[in-house]
């Protein structure tokens, strides 16, 4: 994977271009379901960021009306810490379900980072709100919430780290941080008309820490 920074910049651009809304046919005076609003705020938090998304952006998409989403979330922060949530979730899930238990550690940690990077760069709108939205930018109590979020998917993969057999002196917090930025920072210069898939990246990436470290 040569010269990242080029493609990451087309990546980027290809992103962050505004999508055009989508246009309710009909609104509803009351709740729609919770996991509607949810997908919508992850939807417009994606595109625009959380500074810069209003609850009137995230009621236009879920198709309710602006004072109805107060039904589920008493403020736009509160949205936000539940739709992160959500997003963590639905990573978790999938990296749970590609690994096997029964596989040896090594072919865990493969299985467990194809998961990762197939719901990532599949659906990168629940990504995005992880990657992007990054805990230092928020006050205290906020980045806290977020933290202890992201900490539940760091630990699925710190658990098959801890039964890895390593090489005498490799730190293995090092190398759980390694390969965890290693594949979030695909995110950026993934492209889906590239040579090879999320998981032939993931199995790439894995094998290279083998290698160094095994």
């Amino acid at each position: 994977m040569k010269n990242p920074m080029p493609i990451a910049t087309s990546r980027s651009k290809q992103r962050n271009t505004p999508k055009p809304k989508a246009e309710p046919s009909a609104k509803s005076n009351g709740p729609i379901g919770r996991e509607a609003v949810l997908d919508a705020a992850i939807h417009q938090f994606s595109i625009a960021g959380y500074d810069s998304t209003s609850m009137r952006d995230i009621a236009a998409g879920s198709g309710m009306l602006a004072g109805s989403i107060y039904y589920y979330f008493s403020s736009k922060e509160q949205l936000f810490l539940a739709a992160h949530e959500h997003a963590i979730e639905h990573i978790c899930a999938a990296v749970r379900k590609s690994i096997d238990p029964k596989a040896d550690p090594w072919t865990r940690l493969t299985q467990a980072a194809q998961g990762y990077l197939e719901s990532m760069l599949n659906d990168y709108e629940y990504a995005s709100i992880i990657i992007t939205e990054f805990p230092r930018k928020r006050a205290d109590e906020l980045r806290n919430i977020l933290i202890a979020h992201r900490q539940r998917f760091e630990d699925l993969f710190a658990e098959i780290i801890a039964e890895i057999p390593l090489r005498k002196g490799v730190d293995r917090s090092y190398f759980r941080l390694a390969i965890l930025g290693m594949l979030a920072w695909s995110y950026t210069w993934y492209k889906p008309t590239g040579k090879d898939s999320p998981r032939v990246i993931a199995k790439k990436m894995v094998n290279l820490l083998k290698e160094a470290t095994h």
